[in-house]
């Protein structure tokens, strides 16, 4: 797994850290380290239980992943998720409820994902709409929450996972599982798929059964051990395989293309788009980012034509450790 930071909802690293060095920006919620605040406790380190917390032994300072956030501010990806070969990282707002959030962490083991589903708010609904303007987040903001990549695989069609929730820091990277490819090889010359002749087309793309990375592991990953939840995910997963290869191939059944869309509780607009969205995403369909308009934070405690001036080249004398 990507060792990028989770920028949980409840950071372990910001609440061990005895300096208080450590922040989530408020207004796009990126967990940050203070390096003028940061005097080495290294409480960061062994707090975060996913470990992306670093110390710089030449600086003295505690460091990690910033999410790029100066490239976000400037409406740009992430460099990880930009430069990510296989396309598979995709960058959304999504807006939660504050009030909740400790009744999320206090849900039981086999809860945990559905209690951090129920604290992420549908930017459609107009009362979240209203209560959003009302906390002083901006129509843009709002708009992007609508579009968000994210959303749609956290929400609406519920296939991406956080990673580990039995922490109950409530990270805010979530990971769709992964399917593995279909078992097959070449016998005289034929490319024989296993379990072709015996299960049919359908059982054998699904491979649910008898997958070679087992189900009970992707649940200690990703729901706390609750196979129920992990085993929705592949079905809808699977489903969108059947259908897909009915649709483009033509050599499924449609009774066991029907079948597999029952198992995975969803419909041919659904695996169409979900699809679309992962195989043949646009730039903009990945990357839904908002215009953070920093200097709005800034101009609470500093005036931003100020800030502009002063800040931008970081420390202008060099880190020195007191050996």
């Amino acid at each position: 797994l990507p060792r990028i930071c989770n920028h949980c909802v409840n950071p372990g690293c910001v609440a061990a850290c005895p300096a208080g060095a450590i922040y989530k920006r408020g207004e796009d919620g990126i967990v940050l380290v203070s390096q003028e605040k940061c005097r080495a406790w290294r409480m960061c380190i062994s707090g975060c239980p996913y470990k992306k917390v670093y110390f710089n032994w030449s600086t003295g300072k505690s460091e990690k992943c910033i999410l790029c956030f100066p490239r976000l501010e400037s409406g740009q990806a992430p460099a990880c998720f930009h430069s990510c070969v296989g396309r598979i990282r995709y960058l959304g707002v999504l807006l939660y409820d504050a009030d909740r959030i400790e009744d999320a962490a206090r849900a039981g083991d086999k809860d945990l994902v559905t209690a951090q589903r129920a604290m992420i708010q549908d930017p459609f609904d107009p009362q979240v709409i209203e209560a959003a303007k009302a906390n002083g987040i901006s129509d843009e903001m709002i708009d992007a929450a609508q579009n968000s990549p994210v959303y749609k695989f956290v929400m609406r069609w519920q296939l991406a996972l956080p990673l580990h929730p039995e922490f109950r820091t409530l990270p805010m990277l979530f990971y769709v599982p992964p399917m593995l490819p279909v078992i097959a090889s070449i016998k005289q010359g034929n490319y024989d798929i296993a379990g072709l002749n015996d299960a049919g087309l359908a059982p054998m793309l699904s491979s649910l059964q008898r997958a070679r990375m087992p189900l009970r592991y992707m649940a200690s990953l990703f729901a706390a051990g609750n196979e129920a939840q992990v085993e929705a995910v592949y079905r809808k997963l699977i489903a969108v395989r059947v259908y897909m290869r009915s649709h483009k191939v033509g050599d499924v059944p449609e009774a066991e293309v029907q079948e597999a869309l029952s198992q995975g509780k969803t419909t041919p607009e659904e695996a169409e788009a979900i699809f679309r969205l992962t195989s043949l995403p646009t730039y903009e369909e990945r990357f839904v980012v908002p215009p953070l308009a920093r200097e709005g934070a800034i101009e609470q405690t500093q005036d931003p034509f100020t800030h502009k001036q002063e800040a931008g080249f970081g420390f202008r004398q060099a880190p020195e450790r007191r050996w």
